[in-house]
């Protein structure tokens, strides 16, 4: 069982569960129900069935991606990560194979049951779009330049925005979750360059044309420095048109809340020489992404209940 949780990536899969969680909870909800004590008449939304389904259609997908990404790595994880690729040791190549399918055949199913429940056909090709991307991810796209970072940059934006997508019915609170999920997409894409280094020996006898590989450690961590100030950028000035004026905190502090953080990870960034070191500023990324995602709560609370 422990095995399993391993192959499937379960605390992943309790990040995606959480995030698309508060993304209905904490700011979808609270429209619809503004949107009832100015009308008096609840908007048209997607049933908690409805929404658990689209949850599991996700988590499916999501798993699916890490087991045949781990079928496609077996001989290159020997070197990056030693031991804890499962597929030849646990679970056969064969029996991984078929994981795949059954997940990936489920939730394409549910997406397409979901889409025509709200009379959306076409969302239901998101869970399409989104299998076939991890499968030629895993089998070509991480080998090319820069595509592969950036296909899974889009999936994590995806895994956010479609709570939203799903909804029969538009919402005011529609712009708050297009932001988290570009702030899903820009810590994704930082975190998967920065991952390119960690595992640079592997990707280069592999000969995978990485970032890091093609331009060089230096040059792949100015992109990541790019990244965080870029982020940074675009966080000051949400917090400036929001909630300058706020009344629950100062805006010094909000600034503070978002800028430590990363300014630490660009400091284990520059300061990163070994393989440890990058292991370490990717899993701070992850942090901060779960940090930012954490967000929701204090803003529903204060600002949106």
């Amino acid at each position: 069982m422990i095995s399993f949780l391993k192959l499937i990536r379960f605390p992943n899969l309790v990040i995606i569960a959480l995030t698309q969680v508060l993304i209905r909870y904490g700011l979808i909800m609270p429209a619809f129900i503004t949107e009832f004590h100015q009308t008096h008449i609840f908007p048209t939304h997607l049933s908690k069935t409805g929404f658990l389904m689209l949850v599991l259609s996700s988590l499916l997908v999501a798993a699916a991606g890490y087991i045949i990404n781990d079928v496609h790595d077996v001989s290159i994880d020997e070197v990056n990560k030693p031991g804890k690729n499962l597929i030849g040791k646990k679970y056969s190549e064969q029996f991984a194979k078929k994981l795949f399918y059954w997940f990936s055949g489920i939730a394409i199913a549910i997406g397409f049951y979901l889409a025509l429940a709200i009379q959306k056909n076409v969302m239901g090709f998101i869970q399409v779009f989104a299998v076939v991307s991890l499968y030629m991810y895993s089998s070509s796209f991480k080998k090319r330049l820069f595509i592969g970072n950036l296909i899974i940059a889009l999936l994590a934006a995806l895994a956010v925005a479609i709570v939203g997508l799903y909804e029969p019915s538009i919402y005011l609170n529609i712009e708050f979750v297009l932001y988290y999920a570009a702030f899903a997409f820009i810590v994704t894409l930082t975190r998967e360059i920065i991952k390119d280094i960690e595992d640079f020996d592997g990707d280069e006898l592999a000969q995978r044309k990485t970032i890091p590989i093609v331009f060089g450690v230096k040059i792949a961590k100015t992109i990541i420095i790019s990244l965080i100030i870029i982020t940074l950028a675009g966080l000051m000035y949400l917090l400036w048109k929001y909630f300058y004026m706020n009344k629950v905190t100062s805006f010094i502090n909000l600034i503070g809340m978002f800028l430590i953080p990363f300014l630490a990870l660009s400091y284990l960034v520059i300061t990163a020489h070994e393989k440890k070191d990058y292991y370490y500023a990717s899993l701070f990324t992850k942090a901060i992404m779960v940090y930012g995602l954490l967000s929701i709560i204090p803003f529903w609370y204060y600002f949106l209940r």
